[in-house]
């Protein structure tokens, strides 16, 4: 059995497993390596149990999310057996200060407190945790400051792709190009999206300082808002190689495509491009990026540029499909193994 396929039949044992996305390349050339699966878990936005009621949408999956810990646990002890690994990454507001305590990292005590399995099963250095690769989003910047987070980053350029798979929770790509002057920029771009950045020299003062200024004030009912899906397919048997892609053809095409997608394009190509003083290039083989802070799961092949674009959703808040107006709770993950990059929606079974 492949990777895909172990950690398919596991999360079959407990979830109705649909595909949201699936790109395959049978020719392999994005990668003809197998050897690491990777797991994204998108925003979680957990809040304490005192201060969850504040708020119409919130984290209300905490069984499911522990069933899914266990699954990649299992998984990952039978991919060692047979040469394989599992990585998983959280792909940034794991936790919510910005509605929890007004972004005081204080507020990351009474979250942790609630949700202690949870936070054991992600955060310990462990054999019975995840042991993921943590990334800061626009919600829990501030969880640095608290020493279950020292090892969490703004960005992360994964095993076994030598540098062409990059991690990111989205964020810069919302405003960063508006808001940074060029003066700047090149320090924000190296020091947040270089491969060997050390979380100690994050900018993070300007980076607070603009998500601030463009983050509304008030998310008692929504963060992002509803999102609209192609209609996902159930995993049990057969999928086809490409499955609700967006294709973009066109620079014109981008902004409707995902409306992070001409920033993040922007960034990729300087971090493929020599920096400044003929520098050597951050990425120059980066083909795929990875985020969520959207909550809208979706995956782009942006072919002007030889770019993937995977946003995996989110577990809070909602979407809806083209064949009903009823709303479904996001409870996405996405996965990569070699050229096969796939989407999942977990529902109870």
């Amino acid at each position: 059995m492949s990777p895909h396929d172990v950690l398919l039949e596991r999360l079959l044992q407990k979830f109705v497993v649909r595909c949201v996305a699936r790109h395959r390349d049978p020719t392999e050339a994005l990668q003809d390596d197998d050897t690491y699966l990777h797991v994204f878990v998108p925003d979680l936005h957990i809040v304490s149990k005192a201060v969850r009621p504040q708020y119409e949408y919130g984290f209300d999956w905490e069984d499911q999310l522990t069933e899914l810990t266990s699954a990649l646990l299992d998984v990952r002890a039978r991919l060692k057996t047979e040469g394989y690994w599992l990585r998983t990454t959280q792909l940034g507001d794991f936790l919510d200060l910005w509605r929890q305590s007004a972004n005081d990292p204080s507020g990351v005590n009474p979250i942790l407190a609630d949700y202690a399995d949870l936070a054991d099963r992600f955060l310990r250095n462990a054999k019975d945790a995840v042991g993921p690769y943590l990334l800061l989003g626009n919600h829990d910047l501030e969880v640095r400051q608290h020493p279950s987070f020292q090892g969490a980053r703004a960005a992360h350029y994964l095993d076994g792709w030598d540098g062409a798979l990059m991690t990111t929770h989205g964020d810069q790509f919302d405003f960063w190009e508006l808001a940074i002057p060029d003066a700047i920029a090149a320090l924000v771009l190296k020091s947040f999206f270089g491969r060997g950045a050390a979380p100690s020299d994050y900018p993070l003062p300007l980076l607070r300082k603009v998500r601030d200024q463009f983050t509304p004030k008030d998310q008692s009912q929504r963060i992002q808002g509803d999102a609209a899906l192609a209609s996902p397919q159930p995993s049990g048997g057969a999928l086809p190689d490409s499955l609700n892609v967006i294709d973009v053809g066109a620079v014109s095409q981008r902004e409707a495509a995902h409306s992070l997608l001409p920033n993040a394009v922007k960034t990729v190509e300087r971090l493929r491009a020599p920096q400044d003083n003929g520098g050597a290039p951050i990425a120059p083989n980066l083909r795929v990026v990875v985020i969520g802070h959207s909550h809208h799961a979706r995956l782009i092949l942006d072919r002007p540029s030889d770019l993937i674009l995977m946003d995996c959703g989110a577990w809070i808040e909602s979407f809806t499909e083209p064949t009903s107006a009823a709303k479904q709770p996001n409870r996405q993950i996405g996965a990569i193994c070699g050229s096969d990059l796939r989407i999942y929606q977990l529902d109870p079974a």
